[in-house]
């Protein structure tokens, strides 16, 4: 029985195409007319219609599911007598061998084969000789790809919830770091009141937990397998979908040949989730940028994340995150391009599907990197906290939090605290004073319901503490979020 989880490559460049010791010569098979998923275009084909039906550059990434549904499907059709046990060692042997080649960068890829399957195929007739006949019984291609796919999407999750995970926990390690660091906290992009940097990181970790439940739900949704269904109306051998599904970690098998088939709701999906992600790591990007801006200077970043004008000295431009933003403009694209392939397709198999391949590898690739880069970029920045708590202070950033203290406290009606705060403002700026410079006496003149304790709310550090509601700015408050995000994300 295999591993539930499946070894897969990350990337592209995680599987070894060119190997400068070994010919790079097309593998000639002698006596093999055709690979063993069917016939395919000539190899005279002109370029052109190669280029644009050719999967490889792209499909590589498959060979390790590739190779273990297949070892899976050979062992349960030894068990049900439909292939010779010799014949089906043999070629499970030849699949290991397989595989370990391309770990090793020692397996050659055919460029001009048309995709992952041509490949493996052509190498298994060269190390299990007529042995690899049988690998053509009761097997379907069309179930092969869409259950590699699968497996390599179900695979991709588990990769991209760790990443998303790691994030998480560079961001709440830096909001303990700054629970009482105070954040000039925006509404239309003015100042609206001061807030807690510490809050304002957690507000992010909230959005990628809501990503990683999308992982939890849509890989659960996804986890049917689709193997042994035939090529589209299953088949007259005694075959196991079951024992196939749990050796590949299924949890059951499809119920409809059909439906096994052509569901491609999973890339829907994943590229749906995928989006989703790409738009939260691009929000917080964005806000990195602004805060790094000379106009702010919240924040630094160290060399390795800036570019560093060879002319003006103070540019320091935040290349990364610039493109971490931009990411999110591509994988949004492959979502509408997916919906787009598969808005009109019938319940039948067609090489309209192998545009969906692609468009989930892109989107995978972009999405896991920027996942890397930001998580890195979040351990790295460090805060001016003098420039941010100025930058809290000004502008009346206490007045929200002035009107609400007269309700409390005073007893006035809400229209009635907020002409009072208006006018509490006008003598601050008449005085060119802040409001927590004003006398007591000058605050009475206005409001004689004032005590000493209206100076909770109009100091910042005070206001932003003053906020007790369970989801608030308060300091108490947000060592619980981030005590209750440990626990339950990290």
């Amino acid at each position: 029985m295999v591993a539930r989880k499946l070894k897969t490559a990350d990337t592209n460049n995680d599987v070894n195409v060119h190997n400068d010791n070994i010919a790079s010569s097309v593998i000639q098979v002698e006596g093999m007319a055709s690979p063993l998923w069917g016939g395919h275009f000539s190899r005279g084909i002109n370029d052109s219609i190669q280029k644009i039906i050719s999967t490889s550059n792209f499909d590589k990434r498959f060979y390790a599911v590739a190779v273990e549904s297949l070892k899976a499907q050979v062992k349960m059709h030894i068990k049900r007598n439909i292939i010779p046990e010799a014949s089906g060692k043999a070629i499970s042997d030849a699949l290991d061998a397989i595989k370990k080649e391309v770990i090793d960068g020692k397996f050659v890829f055919d460029e001009n084969a048309k995709n992952i399957y041509e490949n493996i195929s052509l190498r298994l007739k060269q190390l299990a000789g007529n042995a690899v006949e049988w690998l053509t019984v009761a097997r379907a291609y069309s179930n092969q790809t869409t259950g590699d796919f699968k497996l390599w999407v179900r695979d991709a999750y588990d990769t991209l919830d760790s990443s998303i995970q790691n994030l998480q926990a560079a961001l709440i390690d830096k909001a303990e770091e700054n629970v009482k660091t105070i954040f000039p906290g925006n509404a239309h992009n003015q100042l609206t009141q001061p807030v807690s940097f510490g809050h304002h990181l957690m507000a992010y970790v909230e959005m990628f937990s809501r990503d990683r439940s999308r992982v939890k739900d849509n890989r659960k949704r996804m986890n049917e397998s689709p193997f042994a269904s035939g090529e589209m109306v299953g088949n007259t051998f005694n075959l196991s979908r079951e024992m196939v599904a749990r050796m590949l970690g299924f949890d059951k098998a499809c119920n409809n040949s059909l439906d096994a088939i052509n569901d491609r709701d999973y890339v829907l999906d994943f590229l749906s989730f995928a989006s989703n992600c790409a738009i939260h790591l691009s929000r917080l990007a964005g806000e990195l940028i602004t805060w790094h801006s000379t106009h702010n200077n919240y924040i630094a970043f160290s060399n390795a994340f800036v570019a560093q004008s060879q002319v003006l000295p103070y540019r320091r431009d935040p290349e990364a995150l610039e493109t971490i933003r931009g990411k999110a403009g591509k994988v949004l694209g492959a979502l509408m391009g997916a919906a787009a392939d598969l808005k009109n397709l019938p319940l039948t198999s067609t090489a309209d599907y192998n545009e969906l391949c692609e468009l989930v590898t892109e989107s995978y690739d972009a999405l896991l990197n920027s996942l890397s880069a930001m998580s890195a970029i979040v351990a790295d920045f460090t805060i001016n906290r003098k420039q941010m708590k100025e930058a809290a202070s000004g502008s009346f950033s206490t007045a929200i939090d002035l009107v609400d203290w007269l309700i409390q406290n005073a007893g006035l009606a809400p229209n009635k605290a907020q002409e009072k705060s208006r006018l509490i403002i006008e003598y601050a700026i008449n005085k060119g004073k802040k409001l927590s410079l004003l006398e007591l006496e000058e605050i009475k003149a206005i409001e004689p319901k004032a005590t000493d304790d209206i100076y909770s709310v109009l100091i910042p550090s005070r206001a932003m503490i003053s906020r007790r509601s369970g989801n608030g700015s308060n300091p108490v408050q947000i060592r619980k979020a981030i005590r209750a995000a440990r626990r339950h994300h990290l």
